[in-house]
């Protein structure tokens, strides 16, 4: 295995570590915004809103 290929597999390893945690913890943060008066689709609704703006910032200043 080359340098290059061992790169390529830490940096899918700390992608994958930081896609479970990320995962892990998306109960806590449900629970935790339902407790105010949202509904849970207005919850969802402003979730999927925020992460597609911070998908679409990050795929446009890498260039993708």
């Amino acid at each position: 295995m080359n340098k290059r290929q061992a790169n390529k597999i830490k940096k899918g390893l700390f992608y994958a570590i930081l896609a479970s945690t990320l995962w892990a913890t998306v109960n806590s943060f449900i629970k935790q915004g339902l407790s105010y008066d949202f509904t849970p689709m207005n919850f969802s609704e402003t979730r999927f809103a925020t992460v597609g703006i911070i998908l679409f910032a990050y795929t446009r200043y890498k260039g993708i």
